[in-house]
């Protein structure tokens, strides 16, 4: 070992002098360590290429310029019914069916696929399926996790919110500001109202933990959770580590973070229990209502007590008088002397029999009433997750290394001054600063807000983004592949596309490359091998293969077994709404009835319950994200323990034999049509000529007769192990 010598100075090699002065020194210095994410958004000039006619657009530009500087040539386009099925999924996350790809392959019009673009993007399976996508950003979930389980009756709006906004295309800030300040924006009474303050549960719905002894930590905690929920989810920063010192790597500084903090620490999370209903209420006349109920109290008191005497009085008497007659039809009963005639007492009698036909009645009448408010309830108060500003707005003291007992002064509200561009906004002191929080997220200044947005929306359609890391653009987060064109995307989703989310989608799936192959043939002769130039598929060569996720899995075996209910569930029913609020940690107890009932309904499965910490097992199986974490990338697994569910789990094999019964319905003497229907419903292509070989030579295997065994029932089993060997399969699973 070489020994350092007093006295000499030596250099530090580049990987030592990052180790000891840390990151954070690249990222605080001058221009060429400045990060990349937070300079301007400029749209950039589009690239020439020496292959025009390949281009569609300037997308394509951009990728075809990239390649061509690499010496690597994109892959051919996918055929006809492998794109349908791409967009399909991609959009609605189902499959298309026998019909629709029957229509899309014979329509040769130069418009069918911007057509089929259009159609599956005015569908209302869109927003179910986007809406996913943005729900695993916003950690949705519906209860607050950890060991005491609270779980939230009214989360539910904030999901149905988000798929009905995709739906009708709402502006992407809108939909941000929303989300931070809609409670504070101007709305007139009514559903955009009721909206803007459900949007707002963004705030409200992350994990706690309700067992935290000590108040200000608990607060503390709460405000880091939605800190770091905002940061990566709008802006693509880890706002939070800067919580106990200036972030290691980003240009965070602790000031920087306690002066967002203090905008949260203003306001007030509501949780759907309490009096703030959303449906119409006035809340200047409920104020009003205050000072004249409590003039008229003790009036309203003393006027109670008179109806309660009142009351009293007349049911003695009724009382009184019901027993004179029982005593007399007692006395005749058990004496069994003939009565004497007494005519005062007999015009009595038949005077409170009259008395007694008239109140059953009007008994009837009441139960009649009733009958008919429970067949059609009046409307019920409404609630919501979502929040509000706190009494007293306050700055948030600096907490020395995060430390609740080690507090430094106050740091004044803020919106991240660290972040440059949108400029500073002035915060009035009986406000949160959510307003202006909003305000500056969507300023078309910030340089973060577009470019996290269009990389999300990139990833979900081509694979993996231009950024891949969509929750980080800070030095720990990768570098953009294409910067120039993420800067032009972005600059357009504001600029020229007015934020909208569908517009954007439909600009990038009508490019040529979204149609490449994601197979990859030899290359020409004199090109090079792009599988050994760019093994990632950083340059975008061809497209990715990616496995279904587990809502889109679930929702495609119960469309191909011809069970899927399209339509949502009735508005808070379900398994969470028949629940106590408060779930302690022996919930498992309650598992053989949990698990089961949410796999029951036939809807979507963006509708399922979420339950944190009690996930159905098939979410958990396919790499269904943790609730408690914003996440805009899922992982893709591919291990034995999926198979092992998909051929072994009693729901699976339910819906296997609901496909089986569905193929016996619609082809009911024809094997071969039977065979052919089943891998157009599934896999979207007619059968090869060897695998109908193979499958009729598997029906045909002798089976012996168990006694009380039909022909008929062994016939359709085997259907039904056919039918999931297919659903089981790889090619059914992955998305080429």
């Amino acid at each position: 070992m070489a020994m350092l010598l007093p006295g000499r100075s030596y250099a530090l090699t580049p990987w030592l002098a990052t180790l000891c002065l840390g990151s954070a020194s690249l990222a605080w210095g001058g221009e060429e360590s400045a990060l990349w994410s937070l300079r301007p958004v400029i749209a950039g000039a589009v690239p020439t290429v020496a292959n025009p006619e390949w281009s569609s657009g300037e997308i394509d530009r951009f990728l075809l310029a990239a390649m061509e500087s690499r010496k690597v040539h994109p892959a051919p386009e996918a055929d006809r019914a492998t794109l349908l099925r791409r967009l399909t999924f991609d959009l609605t996350g189902l499959p298309p069916s026998p019909e629709e790809r029957e229509l899309f392959l014979a329509d040769e019009s130069e418009t069918v696929l911007e057509d089929t673009v259009d159609r599956l993007l005015a569908s209302p399976r869109f927003g179910e399926r986007w809406a996913r996508h943005w729900l695993d950003v916003a950690r949705y979930a519906e209860s607050n996790g950890r060991a005491r389980n609270m779980l939230w009756h009214h989360a539910w709006r904030y999901r149905d919110w988000v798929i009905g906004a995709l739906n009708r295309d709402l502006p992407f800030d809108e939909f941000a500001r929303l989300q931070i300040a809609g409670d504070l924006l101007e709305r007139a009474p009514g559903p955009a109202r009721d909206d803007a303050r459900v949007a707002v549960g963004f705030l409200a719905l992350g994990a706690k933990s309700l067992e935290e002894p000590k108040r200000e930590v608990f607060v503390m905690d709460h405000l880091d959770e939605q800190i770091d929920t905002f940061s990566r989810a709008f802006l693509g920063l880890s706002v939070a580590c800067a919580r106990c010192h200036d972030h290691k790597f980003d240009p965070i500084p602790t000031r920087d973070y306690y002066a967002l903090a203090g905008i949260f620490l203003s306001t007030k999370a509501l949780y759907g229990h309490g009096p703030m209903g959303i449906s119409g209420v006035n809340d200047s006349a409920l104020q009003a209502i205050g000072p004249e109920a409590a003039r008229l109290a003790p009036a309203a008191l003393a006027h109670l007590e008179q109806l309660k005497l009142k009351t009293q009085e007349r049911n003695k008497a009724r009382s009184d008088r019901y027993r004179v007659v029982r005593r007399k039809a007692d006395a005749e009963r058990q004496l069994k002397l003939p009565s004497r005639d007494d005519t005062a007492l007999t015009t009595e009698i038949g005077r409170m029999a009259a008395e007694i036909a008239d109140w059953d009645l009007k008994v009837k009448a009441l139960e009649a009433e009733v009958t008919a408010l429970e067949t059609h309830p009046p409307p019920q108060p409404a609630f919501c997750c979502s929040a509000t500003e706190a009494s007293t707005p306050t700055d948030c003291r600096l907490h020395v290394r995060g430390m609740t007992g080690n507090l430094g002064d106050p740091v004044p509200r803020a919106c991240l001054p660290c972040i440059p561009g949108p400029g500073i906004r002035t915060i009035p002191g009986g406000e949160s600063g959510r307003r202006q929080l909003a305000d500056w997220l969507t300023d078309p200044a910030n340089p973060l807000t577009a470019r996290v947005a269009v990389n999300r929306i990139w990833s979900h359609l081509m694979g993996r983004g231009l950024v891949a890391t969509p929750d980080d653009f800070g030095m720990n987060g990768s570098r953009p592949s294409h910067p120039e064109l993420l800067d032009r995307l972005a600059w357009q989703f504001q600029h020229e596309m007015g934020w909208s989310v569908k517009r954007l989608i439909r600009t990038i799936v009508l490019t040529k490359s979204y149609r490449l192959s994601s197979t990859a043939p030899p290359p020409p002769p004199g090109a090079l091998d792009p599988r050994l130039v760019d093994p990632d598929n950083t340059l975008h060569w061809r497209h990715f293969p990616r496995a279904l996720e587990a809502e889109v899995l679930r929702d495609a075996l119960l469309q191909i077994s011809g069970e899927l209910d399209t339509n949502p569930p009735k508005p808070g029913t379900g398994l969470v709404a028949s629940l106590p609020p408060l779930v302690e940690q022996e919930f498992h107890a309650f598992k053989p009835a949990f698990l089961p009932e949410d796999l029951e309904h036939q809807h979507r499965s963006v509708y399922l319950p979420l339950v944190r910490g009690e996930l159905p097992e098939f979410l958990k199986c396919f790499d269904f994200p943790d609730p408690g974490l914003p996440l805009g990338r899922r992982d893709e697994t591919v291990v034995p323990t999926q198979a092992s569910f998909l051929l072994n789990a009693p729901w699976v094999i339910d819906r296997a034999r609901h496909t089986a019964r569905r193929l016996f319905e619609e082809e009911p003497s024809d094997v071969n049509r039977r065979l052919e229907r089943l891998s157009l419903l599934a896999l979207g292509r007619p059968m090869a000529i060897e695998e109908r070989a193979a499958a009729k030579a598997y029906l045909a295997m002798p089976v012996g007769l168990a006694p009380g065994v039909t022909e008929e029932s062994l016939e359709m089993s085997a259907w039904t192990s056919l039918c999931q060997a297919v659903l089981a399969g790889t090619e059914f699973r992955f998305l080429p």
